[in-house]
């Protein structure tokens, strides 16, 4: 059974999740960089020594991929994200830097590999499942691995999927949610994109 090690990093802005796995003592892939100070990261996985071998986002909202291009200009990764996430990432009407106070506006300007439903994405020892999960944002994923499930902000912690974005889908929602419930298993933690992770019972 392969294992691995989760350590979060939390963003000032509404409590935004950065996932960091660590795959082995050196490996690690990070799930979604939000809007804390960038130095805060590079300095850990410096003095770490740590590997990137990717960054996968989990959607295209500014408060997920805010840092994704300072972390790019001192670390070199794979940046992979869904197609339309791709999309409405680098424009800054679709990935809300625009409207939110906090943020400065902005578009990804990274390339990034597309990564489709059902899709399995191999990192040495960890393995993660794609599952296109639209509804909150045209271009939400989550990932399924072993025992965990990293949901972005489709699943959340005691709090609904907010629906209130001008792309948000409620229909979509549903039935992406509905296909979650079906692949998730009891005792499988989930690591949402905001606040802490929790166990699925």
């Amino acid at each position: 059974m392969a294992s691995f090690n989760v350590i979060s990093f939390v963003s000032p802005y509404k409590n935004a999740n950065t996932f960091i796995v660590e795959i082995n003592e050196f490996d690690v892939l990070i799930i979604d960089v939000g809007n804390y100070p960038i130095d805060d990261l590079v300095t850990w996985l410096t003095v770490r020594n740590k590997n990137v071998l990717g960054v996968i986002l989990t959607h295209e909202h500014a408060d997920h991929c805010y840092g994704i291009d300072k972390l790019k200009s001192r670390i070199d990764f794979t940046l992979y994200c869904s197609e339309k996430c791709e999309v409405n990432m680098r424009d800054p009407k679709q990935n809300f830097s625009r409207y939110i106070e906090e943020f400065e506006s902005f578009g990804v300007q990274s390339e990034a590999e597309i990564i489709k439903d059902c899709q399995v994405l191999s990192f040495q020892d960890f393995k993660c499942r794609v599952m296109e999960t639209p509804g909150h944002s045209p271009g939400s994923i989550c990932l399924f691995a072993e025992n965990a499930v990293f949901t972005g902000d489709t699943i959340l912690n005691n709090v609904k999927s907010p629906l209130s974005f001008p792309h948000s889908n409620k229909e979509d929602f549903i039935n992406s949610k509905r296909k979650i419930e079906k692949a998730l298993q009891p005792g499988v933690t989930i690591y949402p994109g905001h606040d802490e992770p929790f166990l699925y019972s």
